[in-house]
């Protein structure tokens, strides 16, 4: 990147506004100027990070403000020692502890929920560059504001095409294309650390034949984009 941060005078915002207006809006047109994409995510990626840094700096003065309040408002004896300041320091230690593993706990019991206890299929980055089709099938993302440059493909499966994105945001992004009804199937964005999971209910509109000798109908395709790979899972309906 071209420098640490957004200038104090406004005009990386207002260079910004005018890219996403070019790849977001209506006449959208910066797909014929390599140049303005690139620019594009240049910014967009600077501007998650400056984002980022400032969250992380906003929450490192709540924490200094919060241990300033508490060193002030406790009482100190004569001896200029802290009494109970080893009692106190072991029973808030264990009380995190119990919390942590509390919030472990239901992270864990969450996402098993949502995803089962293991996937049926783990798809691997190919490496290969988007296709026309993949890439004008994206536009249909463009609420997600979905950055085009940063599309990378993963295995396909069913007849399904897989690939992660960055958004204009920030975001991770998911997105299931089906090139046989030149359809968007799905498309997920978040926040990062989390990831990105997508659904596709009753199978996909085609019904080819590789999915109705498979699976009855109600089958629903959980998608979730791992570190390295995209795992899923087929839940087969009982019709």
């Amino acid at each position: 990147m071209g420098s640490g941060g957004f200038l104090a005078d406004g005009s990386s915002d207002a260079e910004l506004t005018a890219l996403r207006a070019r790849a977001y809006g209506v006449d959208a047109d910066i797909d014929a100027d390599p140049v303005a994409a690139a620019r594009l995510a240049e910014l967009e990626e600077l501007h998650a990070a400056t984002m980022a840094r400032a969250v992380h700096d906003a929450g490192t003065a709540s924490t200094d403000r919060a241990v300033m309040s508490a060193d002030a408002g406790e009482p100190t004896p004569r001896s200029g020692r802290r009494r109970g300041s080893w009692r106190g320091s072991r029973t808030g230690a264990f009380v995190a502890g119990i919390a942590a593993a509390t919030a472990a706990a239901v992270a864990v019991a969450g996402w098993m929920l949502w995803t089962g206890p293991r996937p049926d299929a783990t798809l691997r980055p190919t490496g290969a560059a988007p296709s026309e089709q993949v890439l004008r099938l994206t536009d249909h993302a463009r609420r997600q504001m979905v950055l085009k440059p940063s599309l990378r493909g993963f295995e396909p499966i069913l007849g399904l095409e897989v690939w992660s994105a960055r958004s204009g945001l920030g975001n991770s992004c998911l997105l299931v294309f089906e090139p046989a009804t030149d359809d968007l199937l799905a498309v997920g964005c978040v926040p990062p650390p989390a990831k990105p999971g997508v659904e596709i209910y009753d199978v996909p509109v085609a019904w080819t034949q590789e999915w109705t000798e498979r699976f009855p109908t109600g089958t629903v395709v959980r998608f979730l984009l791992t570190e390295d790979a995209v795992d899923v899972w087929i839940l087969e309906g009982t019709s």
